[in-house]
This record gives C-alpha cells, sequence and structure tokens, in this order.
C-alpha cells in the first residue's frame, strides 16, 4: 500500500486543545506525536469526536515524566492517562512493534509491549478507516493503509488477515458492526463472513470487557440496526444467549434511540432488563409449580437469569439490583392498590418500572394498556 499524506484543515471548533496541547508538547521534547485512529475518522466525516487519542514513540515512563497528572494503565498494553478533570483525559499510547509479547494457545494477544515505529504500529490497527494519523506540524493526515479511500466509501476494511486479527482481539468483531451502522457504511464482504466463521471467539473474553462494549453498542441512536447485525451474525449468543427478538424488545430499542437523539438519559439497567426480561418470564413459567408467593418465584427466576447472564457479560451488583428492582415492580404496577399508588410514586426505581411497564403494554402485553393509562393519569 502506498504511503499517502493528504493535507486537510479541520474546523478548530471540532479539535480539542487539550490534545493538541499533549502533541505539542510531546513534540517539543524530542518526540514523534499525532492525533490517531475513530478522532481523525470523525474528524474528515465532519463529526465531533467523543474521544482523541494520541499515538507516539515516546515510552509510557517518558509520557509519565512530560505530565505531572498522568498514571500508567493497562497489562496487555500499557497506556498512558492524562487528567484534565476528574471525568476528562487523554489516552495516549506508545507505536506498537508488529511483534507480539504473548498469546494464548488460540492467538488470543495476552500481552504486548514491544514498541515500534509509526508505520509498525498502523499495521497493528484494527481497521483501515481507524489507522489514519495527523501530523498537527505539517497539518497532513498519513495514510498508509487505504484508510482515506476507504472512508470516501464509507467501506470498512481490515488492515491484515481478518481471522487472524480477530483471534488476536475477538472484540474487534463487535466494534466493526458498531462502525457500519454508526457511519451508514458496508462491510467488506470477506470481513462478513471473518465474523460469522469466528463468532465463537468471543467466548474467551471476560465478561467484564464485553459489558464496556454492550454498552458502546445499544447506548447509541442505532440499537435496533445493531440488535439485528449481531443476531445475523451469530454474536448475539456469545453476548445474550438468553434473548431473542420480539415486539418488547424492538420496541424498546427504538425507544432507546429515540431517547438519545432527544438528549434524554438512558441506563444500562433499563438495557439489561429489556433484553433478559423473556427468560425471566420463561423461567417465571419453570418455577410456578412451586407453591410459592409470585413476588417470590419472580425473585427466583430473576436471579437464575442473571446468574446466567454474568458468565457471559458482567453486570455490576448495582445493575444486577436495579433491573430485579424493575422487574419486581412490574407486580406492584399489574396489581395496582390505589391506597398504596403514591407511596409507588416515590420509590426511586418508579420512573424506569413505569417506563418499562408502557412499553411492555405497548408491545407484548397489550391487555396492560389500561393499568399503564392508569399510572400515566396518576402521575398528572
Amino acid at each position: 500500500m502506498n504511503l499517502i499524506r493528504q493535507s486537510v484543515t479541520f474546523d478548530n471548533k471540532l479539535l480539542d486543545p487539550d490534545a493538541l496541547k499533549i502533541v505539542k508538547k510531546i513534540n517539543k521534547s524530542g518526540y514523534e506525536a499525532y492525533l490517531v485512529g475513530g478522532c481523525i475518522r470523525d474528524l474528515l466525516l465532519g463529526y465531533k469526536p467523543k474521544d482523541f487519542d494520541i499515538a507516539t514513540n515516546a515510552t509510557p515512563e517518558q509520557i509519565q515524566k512530560l505530565f505531572k497528572r498522568s498514571r500508567i494503565i493497562g497489562r496487555r498494553f500499557k497506556l498512558v492517562h492524562i487528567m484534565f478533570s476528574a471525568r476528562k483525559f487523554i489516552e495516549v499510547a506508545t507505536f506498537r512493534s508488529t511483534k507480539h509479547n504473548q498469546s494464548s494457545s488460540i492467538g488470543m494477544v495476552l500481552r504486548d509491549n514491544y514498541y515500534g515505529s509509526l508505520k509498525d504500529d498502523v499495521f497493528r490497527r484494527d481497521f483501515t478507516i481507524n489507522g489514519l494519523y495527523f501530523d498537527i506540524k505539517s497539518s497532513k493526515v498519513i495514510d498508509y493503509v487505504g484508510g482515506l479511500e476507504d472512508l470516501k466509501a464509507l467501506q470498512i476494511n481490515m488492515i491484515g488477515n481478518p481471522s487472524e486479527r480477530f483471534e488476536e482481539d475477538p472484540v474487534r468483531m463487535i466494534r466493526a458492526i458498531r462502525f457500519k451502522v454508526k457511519l451508514n457504511a458496508t462491510i467488506d464482504p470477506k470481513l462478513n463472513s471473518s465474523i460469522i466463521k469466528n463468532s465463537h471467539l468471543l467466548s474467551n473474553i471476560p465478561p467484564a470487557r464485553l459489558y464496556e462494549e454492550v454498552i458502546k453498542l445499544f447506548h447509541n441512536e442505532n440499537s435496533l440496526e445493531i440488535f439485528r447485525e449481531i443476531s445475523n451474525l451469530g454474536i448475539l449468543k456469545y453476548l445474550f444467549s438468553q434473548t431473542q427478538e420480539d415486539s418488547f424488545i424492538t420496541a424498546s430499542l427504538v425507544n432507546t434511540s429515540e431517547r438519545i437523539k432527544n438528549g434524554s438519559s438512558v441506563t444500562p439497567a433499563f438495557l439489561f432488563a429489556v433484553l433478559l426480561w423473556s427468560a425471566q418470564n420463561k423461567r417465571f413459567n419453570e418455577l410456578k409449580k412451586k407453591k410459592m408467593p409470585r413476588a417470590e418465584l419472580m425473585i427466583m427466576a430473576s436471579e437464575d437469569v442473571i446468574k446466567k447472564q454474568v458468565q457471559q457479560v458482567m453486570m455490576p451488583r448495582w445493575l444486577s439490583a436495579r433491573v430485579k428492582d424493575i422487574w419486581l415492580m412490574q407486580l406492584r404496577l399489574e396489581n395496582h392498590n390505589p391506597k398504596k399508588s403514591k407511596e409507588l410514586l416515590g420509590n426511586p426505581r418508579f420512573r424506569m418500572a413505569y417506563d418499562f411497564f408502557v412499553l411492555r403494554s405497548q408491545s407484548i402485553d397489550k391487555q396492560l394498556k389500561a393499568r399503564a393509562e392508569y399510572w400515566t393519569n396518576i402521575q398528572k
């Protein structure tokens, strides 16, 4: 692939001044440093990036010496986080070598702290559209892998052999789908086939890491499209094996995307409660033969479903507790007691449970419509 250096002028309103300061300081100290990856992709498309990443030939220890408010993180590959506030940091990575420090028996990279040149680093990145670097000194985008051309065509192509790259890090399959939907792009047919062939590798990823990826997948403006993509490509069963699309999931994912478009808040608890509701119902019905109160049966069913789910995607304790609250409150919303309505309205989980209940009444449980209207009216 031929090296391309393309001059470009970005809108200053889209650039992060803190990221520019970091690059300038590293350059001034005698090292190379570039803005890299998704931020360049988004800038070239005219979007304001959420994050700005930096790549440099300085080692993590050298970077840390330059910035007082910084910390080295990571075991698989060391990175530096430069802190600007309690919520804001910018990530700086040292150029990676084409060597792997340590891989598992199935090819997954476990340790990766060999450092290299900019050209080495390019070929360690995942997709061509993420393999672009911006040199702020010359105002040029550096492209070794045809990323500019693929970005223009809105095509998702892997850098290197897809199967080998997925063996190194199976999460790249999830990222491919997320980028496809986010950018309204197409995925190279060979890449698509490789995802189907290698989707089982996701079962080797720690549940804690997949939790973060799931939030990125579904908390966006195209969550239903993403759900259908991961289902069609065989990925869903390695994230949510107890889940299949139904009218409730469809309505809820559309609702989530609309809330995000409108700037309203969303929570992982609602997402997990929706995706696992059918499984919870199924388990509840299996346990019905036990002569116990409905609430106790629902608690047992909830715990069984969550126990199975966390083997695939982690659910922090606060999250599983809120999911159970949403589910248990459905019983109280279904069998409303007018004398206790005000008490329920004051419950901190009421709003989530109410939204969940309304979506149920509009999709799979339409016999609940009158009850949903009652709870809507009483809030007025």
